[in-house]
């Protein structure tokens, strides 16, 4: 079909007629055939134009000069424009909204950077350079030492602008989508359970924050970094240290780490260490009304019950020491399943009364120790009793000296004994009572007298 309108622009599908090493003919329906020279028929660099098309095939081209002569016609044609224009569609699908590219940093220009994507211009504002966040002075190196180099971005805005369309390209973008694989990558790695190793990188009042992998951090609350009470996170940990924790919850990104579940408990290491009958140095940590609690490790407390404070009732341990004062104190008793045990102090000493198997009406050697207003107080069998003034004498006495003195070995009858109170009480009139009768039944029955009372003798006897 002939095509005599032609003219220099149009663009037209012709049939390959003749095909030579530098150049191609071509029938475009015109009154001549069109010449396509081999530079012209590719963009790219071309040997031989039987390498790139051959006789009967369709090449569409552009019209680039017309010409009439009596010598010579011309038509000459080109496949570069529509080459470019090809590959310029090509390039600009690349560069549709949503899509990453890989494209050449051009320039670093005030408020962003250019690039170049197969000679289309990009901008990428300084707000979308990179994710992390800096100074002005930290941006403008950062963009400085991209110059020439490579990098991803994303498009996410065609502008078009005095009739050409502007790319904006986003870095930050495709950095935080490659954070997210990466932090993928690494979560797909852990599970509940898992022990894991890292670095504190902050610290909160709430907990301290530990990096885990390269992308992925866990956060350690207070109350999972110790046994041990804790009042203040630096306490345990601080920015800098490598710590061990074992994941104790995961809920998507969020990770909840654990020190203590990697730690014996307090209770087990004490279980560990000490045993029933184990002596053990404590510091009274509460006064209590029935007792005292002593901390023997840190933060396990036993209780010392009053009734063991001393074997000596009168003894009041609870008097003489304060909240902080050491005790050295006997274990007297564990509950495994409540977790408690019971301290004593009186048996790591001696119970004089323990011995004592003296009995009320007794007779026993008593050693005078001390003279009081009212008595005096003895020893007996190891123990102390006490001898009342008015069971000095049958008369009545003034002053305690007048009959004992310190030193005095006297035997003396026992009148109480309460061995869990401490408490003797003894009697030397009862025993000269006796021995007086004693001797005055002897005398009796050698000297008495039909006419005599027993009253009368006794009365004149003991004058």
């Amino acid at each position: 079909m002939e095509n005599s309108n032609l003219k220099v622009g149009d663009i037209v599908t012709g049939k390959v007629i003749k095909v030579e090493q530098n150049q191609v003919l071509v029938d475009v329906g015109y009154v001549f055939e069109g010449t396509v020279y081999k530079d012209h028929l590719s963009a790219e660099k071309i040997v031989d134009c039987n390498d790139v098309v051959k006789e009967g095939d369709d090449l569409k081209v552009k019209v680039t000069k017309i010409s009439h002569g009596d010598d010579k016609n011309v038509l000459m044609l080109s496949c570069l424009d529509l080459e470019r224009q090809s590959k310029l569609a090509l390039v600009k699908a690349d560069l549709e909204v949503d899509k990453n590219v890989e494209a050449k940093v051009f320039q670093a220009v005030k408020g962003g950077l250019i690039l170049k994507y197969h000679g289309i211009e990009l901008f990428v504002p300084d707000s979308l350079v990179q994710l992390q966040s800096s100074t002005a002075e930290e941006l403008q190196a950062a963009k400085t030492a991209l110059v020439g180099k490579n990098i991803t971005v994303k498009i996410i805005e065609v502008r078009t602008e005095k009739g050409r369309e502007k790319y904006i390209g986003s870095r930050k973008q495709t950095q935080y989508e490659e954070l997210k694989v990466a932090e993928r990558a690494e979560l797909a790695n852990l599970s509940v359970g898992t022990v894991v190793k890292g670095i504190i990188e902050r610290v909160a009042d709430f907990g301290a924050f530990i990096r885990i992998s390269e992308h992925v951090e866990g956060l350690i609350h207070i109350s999972e970094l110790s046994h041990y009470h804790t009042n203040k996170v630096e306490e345990v940990v601080k920015v800098g240290d490598e710590v061990t924790a074992k994941i104790i919850k995961l809920a998507g990104r969020k990770i909840s780490l654990s020190i203590r579940a990697l730690q014996e408990k307090p209770w087990d290491l004490f279980i560990k260490n000490f045993k029933v009958g184990d002596k053990v140095e404590g510091t009274v940590w509460k006064k209590m009304q029935f007792g005292m609690l002593v901390e023997v490790q840190r933060e396990v407390r036993g209780l010392l019950s009053r009734f063991d404070y001393s074997w000596n009732p009168q003894d009041n341990l609870a008097g003489h020491v304060e909240v902080g004062s050491k005790l050295e104190l006997q274990i007297t008793g564990i509950d495994n399943e409540k977790q408690q045990f019971t301290l004593s102090n009186k048996h790591l000493e001696y119970n004089p009364w323990a011995d004592v198997k003296i009995k009320v009406g007794e007779t026993v050697s008593a050693t005078v120790k001390s003279l009081l207003e009212k008595g005096a107080l003895v020893e007996v069998s190891g123990v102390e009793a006490f001898l009342p003034i008015s069971e000095l004498s049958e008369e009545r006495v003034s002053k305690v000296d007048e009959i004992v003195k310190v030193g005095d070995v006297i035997q003396v009858e026992v009148l109480q004994v309460f061995p869990k109170e401490w408490k003797m009480t003894v009697s030397l009139k009862r025993v000269v009572d006796k021995a007086s009768r004693s001797e005055f039944e002897s005398h009796l029955k050698d000297n008495v007298s039909a006419n005599q009372s027993l009253a009368d003798l006794f009365s004149k006897f003991k004058k």
